[in-house]
């Protein structure tokens, strides 16, 4: 099959095609020109391979009704947005047609092309927020369906400075915001102390990985009160009013890297008003009622689980 017509136009050169059960095309490889229409211009997919770089990219993707859902661009094409114009070689959309994320950069990072050569070609662009301005490269930039921005995507060995609810700090991996401009989370680039509900805490996620920055280590309210936090330094002893206790801690796992290593997973709790959580577990504590005990965390007593048969996936065999 060639082409098949849809919303836009007739596509033509399909060379392989994925179909939803009605039908309609869910994502295909193109290996001749077309141009699409949108509200961003007219893009033209990818439909040659350009090296080493991005080879075998799907071209085109579309939910099932047939709105188009990603566009992989046979070259950089610059797009206006309302934070600027970005150049880009991904996009992806929502089904208005509103631009949901946009990459200025597509290369698959392989044997033959590392994530430093993708990292030379990234240009740097100039933000200005309400609570920071700074000129860097990103991996992404996601927007609301308004078209205001979501969040930022920094490259790994980058960070930038920004004014946060709890000071300025040094953020890594990214940070997301609200619709209105407020910061909503952010990726601490060293632990951070925090005074919390409960008390003084660091925090700071060991396990972070910069695949996207919607959600982050330290969340804010739009008004700026602290929700959530991730610690991988820190361990908590409650005290409920009839004297049991309990304690919360960071979890460990054999590395899959590395047999001989441990991984540390990082705690995380949540506030909501008078209540905290922890690790997303069913049951809350009323802060007032409660006495808390925070300590340093610490791997000395601890013992990677290697999933035993003596466990169930426990976090200290």
């Amino acid at each position: 099959m060639n082409e098949i017509t849809k919303e836009y136009k007739t596509i033509k050169g399909i060379y392989l095609m994925d179909q939803y059960s009605n039908g309609n095309i869910r994502d295909c490889v193109l290996n001749k020109r077309n141009i699409i229409k949108t509200k961003y211009g007219y893009l033209i997919p990818q439909y040659e391979d350009s090296g080493e770089r991005r080879k075998c990219n799907i071209s085109l993707s579309f939910y099932n009704d047939g709105c188009l859902k990603s566009i992989s661009l046979q070259e950089k094409t610059s797009i206006e947005t309302n934070l600027g114009v970005f150049q880009a070689e991904y996009l992806t959309f929502y089904k208005t047609g509103n631009i949901k994320r946009l990459f200025p950069l597509n290369g698959k990072i392989t044997g033959y092309w590392s994530e430093e050569d993708e990292y030379k070609l990234a240009e740097k662009y100039d933000f200005n927020f309400s609570f920071g301005k700074f000129r860097e490269k990103v991996i992404g930039i996601s927007f609301y369906e308004s078209g205001e921005a979501k969040s930022i995507t920094l490259w790994p060995k980058d960070k930038v400075v920004l004014e946060t609810p709890v000071g300025s700090a040094e953020v890594r991996i990214g940070f997301s915001m609200y619709s209105s401009g407020k910061i909503k989370s952010f990726e601490p680039f060293k632990p951070i102390e925090l005074e919390t509900p409960i008390g003084l805490i660091m925090a700071y996620d060991n396990q972070a990985i910069g695949i996207h920055a919607d959600s982050n280590s330290l969340k804010f309210s739009e008004s700026g009160k602290l929700e959530i936090l991730k610690t991988s330094l820190n361990e908590v002893e409650v005290v409920n009013k009839d004297g049991v206790k309990r304690i919360y801690k960071p979890q460990i796992r054999r590395s899959e890297i590395d047999e001989m290593a441990i991984d540390i997973i990082p705690m995380k709790i949540e506030f909501n008003y008078n209540k905290v959580r922890f690790n997303n577990e069913e049951d809350e504590y009323n802060i007032s009622k409660c006495e808390f005990k925070i300590s340093k965390f610490s791997l000395k007593a601890e013992k990677a689980c290697t999933n035993c048969s003596s466990c169930s996936s426990c976090s200290g065999c």
